[in-house]
């Protein structure tokens, strides 16, 4: 039992070593979005999938995958538009580190792809725009960050805002 313990201890001890050498991490995000189409706006949700490549102790590399939804009011009728996007940003994110975490700035690229639906109507556009964010990044245990952020993404006529909370785990 002891030996299985200090083996356990050793091989937790070596794991933050690990993830210095590969430089890599996943993660996932969840939060509220405000979606803006038309100069209206309104709430809706997304969720993502990310991963992240450490160029050194400052810069990574990121890119991920973005879902999200919102009702957003028509100034044509009284229906509402309905917006999905499925958005796939690349950026380049710098970290300022603190005691406890970092604070981070990104910016890169996105490709989007956005469908508007209204009245049994259906309209899609795709194509390439800016994206950017900044927030905090708190650092639980040497493998496991938990961070707090706002994301913009221009997506063509829609534009979303979105404050997101996520869970990063380094490999």
């Amino acid at each position: 039992m002891k030996k299985t313990l200090l083996a356990a201890m050793l091989a937790f001890t070596a794991l933050p070593a690990s993830a210095d050498i590969f430089g890599l991490s996943v993660g996932a995000t969840a939060g509220a979005a405000q979606l803006d189409f038309q100069g209206n706006k309104e709430y809706g949700y997304e969720y993502g999938l990310n991963a992240s490549y450490a160029l050194n102790d400052f810069f990574s590399i990121n890119a991920g995958v973005v879902q999200g939804s919102g009702e957003v009011d028509s100034d044509l009728s009284a229906s509402k538009n309905d917006i999905d996007y499925t958005a796939f940003p690349v950026t380049l994110r710098g970290d300022l580190p603190l005691l406890i975490g970092s604070l981070y700035a990104k910016a890169g690229t996105n490709f989007y792809d956005v469908d508007v639906a209204r009245d049994g109507v259906k309209a899609t556009d795709d194509g390439w725009a800016f994206t950017g964010g900044a927030g905090f990044v708190l650092t639980l245990l040497p493998l496991v960050d938990l961070s707090l952020g706002y994301e913009y993404r221009d997506m063509g006529e829609v534009t979303n805002n979105a404050v997101v909370v996520g869970v990063d785990i380094s490999l």
